[in-house]
């Protein structure tokens, strides 16, 4: 593999590749950038209607989805999401964000307490004291292992 560094002040970094499609050291290589890039989610694009909000990932408190609508409710207020819950979670998966049950995400840099309840769900609590949310059997699992 033959490797050749080109300095430029003031510019973009660039990475091109050539070589032949599906080679091993074109497949590593390709993997490698997209690692390296896949844990960067910076900014949602988030709606209030017709409008266009530029929001980071950290402001958002939990993401849920209500009558077939994706919401994301950060402190500000709430805004509607055109991705799927899944898409989010994929998207936020290297950020604070753990799904606690079938629709909900929540970033767990805002839990204030959680609680056991008598049907093997828990309760959690929001420092901002506004919402609660539950966590399902389920997903318990998944959301300890993120805190």
């Amino acid at each position: 593999m033959k490797v050749t560094f080109e300095s430029v002040s003031n510019a973009e970094t660039e990475v091109i590749i050539k070589g032949e499609i599906g080679s091993p050291d074109v497949e590593s290589l390709l993997e490698f950038i997209k690692s390296r890039n896949a844990g960067v989610t910076k900014k949602l694009v988030l709606y209030i209607e017709d409008e266009q909000f530029l929001v980071d990932p950290s402001e958002v408190v939990y993401v849920e989805v209500a009558d077939n609508k994706v919401r994301a409710v950060t402190k500000d207020g709430s805004f509607e999401s055109k991705k799927k819950l899944y898409e989010l979670k994929e998207m936020l998966s290297n950020e604070s964000f753990a799904q606690i049950n079938k629709g909900t995400l929540v970033n767990i840099d805002f839990v204030k307490s959680v609680s056991a309840e008598f049907s093997g769900n828990y309760t959690l609590r929001l420092k901002t004291g506004k919402e609660t949310l539950t966590i399902s059997r389920k997903y318990f699992k998944e959301f300890k292992n993120k805190i």
